[in-house]
């Protein structure tokens, strides 16, 4: 009967062992046997991987294997590794072709036999992949997936998935994260051996390899909106579109909304949606944006104008919890921008080379060069700025204009530089434009010009400034080839639409970063294109 004791031991170690794998699986048993599958698979099939090689190199060229970064279990980026499918096919502008002009007919067979995803067994032997899991898709999905979505990150990422015996590519995004979440939460080996086989007949079948109308899924663009609100919008049309076409060219859900305490505000015009808020000095200018920012889940407040900066900075964490980022630096920062004598006082402390301003005492005893500048210190749109011939008009503008101050009168070709820091105070796009023409203020023509001694000194100017956000700096192009600053202004000035018509993608960068992005520095928009602007019409009543 000794045997019969031999065949019991070994049923039951048998049934603790399967009972170790059933409820031990997810912790470790999954793991185990990725290892194993994959080193068996790796030595099994390495006359199949020699072939492949050979094939891709003489059908595609090199190189044979096609990697690309993409998020693993908790999001870590790996490198994933695939074979090629797509030729490298150029436009006349040195930009790839679209997907479905560089798949081939090897290409399209490679995918649908899944012997392009063999070199991925690599990936699940060295603890980047699982035989089963969901799909590694794109790091740049990664801010765009919602709070639900995200959870298919909790675990590796596969080589096969419930998704993909679900309909793989041929069904929508919301319907895979779906089923992608559904499996992290309920990871066992009785799913996983369900998946494995149904994906070996998947394979043979090769069905569900792309989805209708596309080589492959089509660009994921998120469920999340980003929503941009455009505060007193007034005339600010070219923005608005700037930001409508940043929008749509990086297929991003969400609307470019307007508000302004004017009906007839062009602007409002073009919006996605307008808001016909109080005025900012009424009291209730910030209640109202709370509102809105809450109500229409706006993602980033855009200030237009000077006189609702302090009010923002002031009130941009209470603001900022109603869930927006709102385009302001800090109250400290924004102060210096606001207050021209704190600018210049900035500009002498950190040794840039701006024109004099002049105290009292020797406004009243000067005996200096004319002309002089008068303006407000609080002024904007050059509105009260004057200047002074002689002594007979500094005495009389310098009473005559409310919170004066007095400078030396800068020489030289004037320029306006749009600069753009990301959240962090990096400074990611700086663009000088040279003012060719000015009307009330504003620049009605321009040419950018890549001087890099203005951008070198306005990136330093924004990093001694601990600038976050949009900034716009004036100054002067000496004969000597200097740029002395003599303002600056915390919000997008008003000919920044010409930087972006120069290719600077001002909103698009704003768009990726509040995706989560992090752009680098970026200087590939034209040098000396020159923008002429015009005044249009549109009814804004009926």
């Amino acid at each position: 009967m000794e045997w019969q004791y031999v065949l019991l031991i070994a049923l039951g170690g048998a049934l603790v062992f399967i009972a170790a794998v059933i409820l031990l699986y997810r912790f470790f048993f999954k793991r185990f046997f990725d290892i194993l599958l994959s080193a068996v698979a790796l030595v099994l099939l390495s006359p199949i991987y020699l072939a492949l090689v050979i094939a891709v190199r003489i059908k595609l060229g090199g190189p044979v294997m096609f990697k690309q970064p993409r998020p693993g279990k908790g999001g870590k980026v790996f490198k994933l590794h695939k074979f090629r499918t797509m030729t490298n096919a150029r436009d006349e502008n040195g930009e790839l072709l679209p997907d479905e002009a560089r798949l081939t007919k090897f290409g399209k067979f490679l995918r649908a036999t899944s012997l392009d995803e063999l070199p991925e067994i690599w990936d699940i032997f060295r603890g980047k992949m699982s035989i089963i899991g969901p799909r590694p898709l794109r790091v740049e999905y990664l801010p765009l997936y919602n709070e639900e979505q995200a959870h298919r990150h909790d675990v590796r990422p596969g080589l096969t998935g419930l998704a993909q015996v679900n309909g793989r590519n041929a069904i929508s995004w919301e319907e895979k994260f779906d089923y992608d979440v559904k499996y992290a939460k309920n990871v066992n080996i009785f799913t996983d051996t369900a998946i494995f086989f149904k994906t070996v007949g998947k394979v043979f079948k090769r069905d569900g390899i792309s989805q209708e109308g596309n080589a492959t899924m089509p660009f994921f663009t998120g469920t999340k909106k980003f929503n941009v609100l455009v505060t007193s919008c007034g005339r600010r049309v070219e923005l608005v579109k700037a930001f409508k076409a940043a929008r749509d060219a990086l297929k991003i859900s969400g609307g470019v909304m307007c508000a302004d305490c004017s009906e007839t505000a062009p602007a409002l015009g073009f919006a996605d949606k307008k808001f016909i808020v109080p005025t900012i000095a009424s009291g209730g200018y910030i209640d109202a944006l709370k509102d809105i920012i809450e109500r229409e889940n706006i993602s980033l407040v855009v200030p237009t104008i000077d006189t609702e900066l302090m009010l923002l900075a002031r009130n941009r964490e209470t603001l900022e919890k109603c869930g927006a980022r709102i385009l302001v630096p800090s109250v400290e920062a924004t102060e210096i921008c606001c207050d021209k004598e704190k600018t210049a006082e900035f500009f002498a402390a950190n040794g840039f080379a701006a024109p004099k301003t002049l105290s009292a005492a020797e406004i009243e005893n000067y005996v200096g060069e004319y002309p002089l500048i008068v303006k407000p210190k609080d002024g904007s749109s050059s509105i009260n700025v004057f200047k002074a011939k002689n002594a007979e008009e500094l005495a009389f503008f310098s009473k005559y204009v409310e919170n004066a101050i007095v400078q030396e009168c800068a020489c030289g070709d004037e320029y306006t530089v749009d600069i753009l820091t990301d959240f962090g105070g990096e400074p990611i796009l700086i663009v000088p434009r040279l003012r060719i023409a000015v009307r009330g203020g504003e620049i009605m023509k321009g040419r950018v010009q890549k001087n890099e001694k203005i951008i070198a000194l306005c990136r330093d100017i924004a990093k001694k400034l601990g600038y976050v956000g949009q900034l716009t700096v004036q100054g002067f192009l000496t004969d000597k080839g200097e740029f002395e600053p003599i303002e600056m202004n915390a919000r997008f000035g008003g000919g920044a639409p010409m930087s972006i018509k120069a290719g600077a993608d001002f909103c698009g960068m704003l768009y990726r970063m509040l995706r989560g992005e992090k752009p680098t520095y970026f200087d590939g928009y034209e040098d000396g294109v020159t923008v002429s602007r015009f005044d249009d019409s549109v009814a804004v009543e009926k």
